[in-house]
This record gives C-alpha cells, structure tokens and sequence, in this order.
C-alpha cells in the first residue's frame, strides 16, 4: 500500500518504521527537518519537510495514488485539515490521532474511517483486549497492528536489554517493539536494541496478529517460584 502519514513524532517514527518493514511505500510529512532527516536516515522511508495542511504538499507527497493516510500530529486542527484534503483527494482510508475528544464528530463529518484517541496513553480507542487482559490493541492497520504489553512485575525479562528479548528463542522475527512508556517517569522512550525495560513497563509492539501473540506469550512470561 502507498501510505502516506502527517507527523514524524514518535508516533509516526513508530508506524513508518513497521509499516516500511511491511514493505509498504510510506511518506511522512512534517514541518520539522530534523525530524525528517532522522525518518529518512533511520527507515529509509520518503519523507517531506513541509506543511500536511498544504496541497502543495501532499500534491508533492503523490496523494493521488495514497491508499491510506494517516494524521498523528499532536494538533487536532492539523489533523482535521489534513484529513479533509485526503478526503478530496479520495483516500479511501483515513486515520486520525485524536487529541480533543470534542472533534469526534467533526472528525467523523470530514469523513475520517479510523479515530484513536490520544488521551490515556493514546489508548482510550482501539484499545481491544485479546486472550489475556495484558495484551492491549492500539491501532490497526491492514494486516498490521501495534498493541500494547505490560511487562509483568516478576518478568525474567526485567532488567534486560532489547536485542535480548527479540532475540530470545521462539521471538518472532516480524514483530518490533516500537515504543515503551515508563509510568513512574511519565515517559514514552524510542528504544533501541541496548535500551533496557523493566517490570511494569508498557511495550508497545507491531507486527501481524497472528506473530504478536506469539511474541506476547514470550513477553508475558513469569519468574518460576
């Protein structure tokens, strides 16, 4: 699928890179140029310094051909304005990151198909249990999904670094844990491999359904008494 999605936050940084390791076509818009340098020299994915609110823009950012576009800005007025113009321009499917629950509706007016609220860890919406209460849905996306984990408080994985957890036997190669937030420091942290995770921490991972349970079971292991 062409996708194409407005803001390069750690949002969009975590979609661009599960959805170019889908080996989707992806595009990422925003106003800050770092921030598209790092989406460029990070996931190799197209990115364009400029405004999502612009037709300039999205005319350069090949809209025409979007099958999907996707608006994670932290300004619902962005949001809404690029979600109007993808509806112009006949995009069959639209998502939203929605910060002011008070532009449900308008969102839905404008024509959005997909709306995920931004308040309570972005997890107020999409937010489906599946097997174990643990193993929280965030965001769908064809046959992508991004769901949430927390780290269990006697994990044998507390203490451990990244690349030790995917790399353990049986971890699923098309999964990646794209994000963790940290309650005790109110923070969401754009890991890397030696980043260290502890018991309680949320995990956000992307991947196919079917490889994140798989990876879930791993994740949700306890220490043996």
């Amino acid at each position: 699928m062409y996708i194409i999605i407005a803001g390069a936050g750690l949002i969009g940084k975590g979609l661009t890179k599960a959805l170019v390791q889908a080996k989707h076509d992806v595009v990422v818009i925003d106003v800050d140029s770092q921030r598209c340098e790092e989406i460029y020299s990070e996931y190799g994915a197209i990115s364009i310094n400029g405004d999502a609110t612009k037709i300039k823009t999205l005319e350069d950012a090949r809209i025409d051909k979007c099958d999907v576009a996707i608006a994670v800005t932290p300004d619902d007025s962005v949001n809404l304005a690029f979600s109007i113009l993808a509806k112009h321009f006949n995009v069959p499917q639209i998502m939203v990151r929605m910060n002011d629950p008070s532009y449900e509706e308008v969102y839905k007016l404008a024509g959005v198909t997909n709306i995920a609220r931004a308040t309570q860890l972005l997890l107020d919406q999409f937010l489906v249990n599946v097997e174990t209460p643990e193993l929280r849905r965030v965001i769908s996306l064809g046959n992508l999904a991004i769901e949430i984990i927390n780290l269990p408080e006697n994990s044998p994985y507390d203490g451990k670094k990244i690349h030790e957890i995917v790399n353990t036997k049986g971890f699923p190669e098309g999964v990646t844990i794209t994000a963790i937030y940290r309650d005790k420091e109110d923070n969401f942290i754009a890991p890397r491999g030696k980043d260290i995770v502890y018991s309680k921490d949320r995990l956000f991972i992307c991947g196919e359904p079917k490889y994140i349970k798989k990876a879930a079971k791993i994740i949700n292991k306890k220490k043996r008494a």
